[in-house]
C-alpha cells in the first residue's frame, strides 16, 4: 500500500471514530450546567412531585442544579410546547404523563407541536396503576358480576371521571369496548369530587389510581373489583387483574416520564435514562413510590418509544370512535 493510500485509510478510520468519541463524551459529561425540568401541570400533583424527585436526584448524583418549572395549560400542551421548541441538548426536559405523548394529539383541534415528530421519550420512571372501583351499594362483588349487571341494564350504571378525556374517562371507554357494555359518563372537575360521590352512591363506578380511593376501600365504603394492569400489583397482591377477572386485555395506567426535544443526541438520552434507572433503584425512592402507590418503571429509550407509539394507536382509535374533541 502506498503512502497516500495509507493516509487515506487512516483518515477514513479517524473520521469513522469521531462521532463515536463525541457521543461517548456527551454521555460522560452531561450535565455540565443547570437542568430545567418543565412540569406542565400545577404544583402539588403526582407529576410535580415526581419532577421534584428527579430534580433532587440529578442534583445529588451529578452536582449540577436541576430546577422544576410549572407551566400549565391545555392538558399539558403549554409546557410540552416549550420543551418541543427548546435547544435539543438535554438541558430542557419535561416531566409529563402519557396524555401529552399519546392522547392530546387526538383530542385537541389545534396542537402547537407534533409529539411524534417534535418530542422524544427519555425515561418512563413510574406508573400509577388504575383499579376498577364501585360503590359498596352496587350488587357486584367482582368484575364479572359488574359486566353482567351492565349488560342486563344498559345505560343505567353511571361512571365518574376527573373530566372529559381524562384517564378515568378513556379507561372506562376502553372497558365498554372490551366488555361490550354501555354506561353513562358523569365528568367531574378532578378525581376528589368524583370519588366522594362514588362513596355516597351518586355514581357507581370509576377507574382510577389507588391513592385517591384506598382509604375509602379500607373503610368499607368502596369496593375494588380489579386492577387494570398486566400483572397483579405488588401492593395489592390479592386483587385480580382485569384479564383474570373477566375483561381480557383491559389494561390502563397513567405513566410518568421525562421527554426531550426530538433532536436531542442519543448519548444524552441514554445518559439520562441510565440516571433514572439508578434513581428508581434507590431504597428511599422506592419507599416514596410505595407511599404514593406508584410502580417503578424504566424501559430503555427504544422500548419507551414503542410504548408511546402503541398507546397512541390505542387511544387514537378509542377517542375517534367516541367522537371526543377539545378546543
Amino acid at each position: 500500500m502506498g503512502r497516500m493510500a495509507r493516509l487515506a485509510a487512516s483518515l477514513a478510520v479517524w473520521l469513522a471514530l469521531v462521532p463515536c468519541v463525541a457521543m461517548a463524551q456527551a454521555n460522560e459529561t452531561w450535565p455540565t450546567k443547570q437542568v430545567r425540568i418543565v412540569v406542565p401541570y400545577s404544583a402539588g400533583g403526582t407529576t410535580d412531585y415526581l419532577g421534584r424527585v428527579v430534580a433532587e436526584y440529578i442534583g445529588k448524583r451529578t452536582g449540577q442544579t436541576a430546577t422544576v418549572d410549572n407551566r400549565t395549560g391545555a392538558g399539558g400542551n403549554v409546557g410540552a410546547d416549550q420543551v418541543a421548541k427548546a435547544a435539543p441538548d438535554g438541558y430542557t426536559l419535561a416531566m409529563v404523563t402519557n396524555g401529552v405523548m399519546t392522547v392530546n394529539q387526538f383530542l385537541y383541534r389545534s396542537m402547537p407541536f407534533d409529539p411524534a415528530k417534535d418530542l422524544v421519550p427519555v425515561a418512563i420512571i413510574a406508573e400509577a396503576p388504575q383499579v376498577v372501583v364501585v360503590s359498596k351499594d352496587l350488587p357486584a362483588k367482582n368484575l364479572q358480576e359488574f359486566i353482567a349487571l351492565a349488560k342486563a341494564k344498559p345505560g343505567t350504571i353511571n361512571y365518574a371521571s376527573a373530566g372529559v378525556a381524562s384517564t378515568n374517562h378513556l379507561s372506562a371507554l376502553q372497558l365498554e369496548r372490551i366488555a361490550g357494555i354501555k354506561m353513562v359518563h358523569v365528568p367531574y372537575r378532578g378525581a376528589a369530587p368524583a370519588v366522594a360521590d362514588l362513596a355516597t352512591n351518586q355514581v357507581q363506578m370509576i377507574s382510577v389510581g389507588v391513592a385517591p380511593v384506598i382509604g375509602l376501600v379500607e373503610a368499607g365504603q368502596l369496593r375494588l373489583l380489579a386492577a387494570t394492569t398486566p400483572k397483579r400489583m405488588p401492593l395489592l397482591p390479592d386483587l385480580p387483574t382485569a384479564t383474570e377477572a373477566g375483561a381480557p386485555g383491559y389494561e390502563s395506567t397513567t405513566w410518568f416520564g421525562l421527554i426531550a426535544p426530538a433532536a436531542t443526541p442519543a448519548p444524552v438520552i441514554e445518559r439520562i435514562n441510565a440516571l433514572m434507572r439508578e434513581m428508581i433503584a434507590e431504597p428511599d425512592v422506592k419507599k416514596r413510590f410505595d407511599e404514593n402507590y406508584l410502580l417503578a418503571w424504566n424501559p430503555t429509550p427504544a422500548q419507551a418509544r414503542k410504548i408511546v407509539a402503541d398507546e397512541a394507536a390505542l387511544w387514537g382509535r378509542i377517542i375517534k370512535d367516541a367522537g371526543i374533541k377539545l378546543e
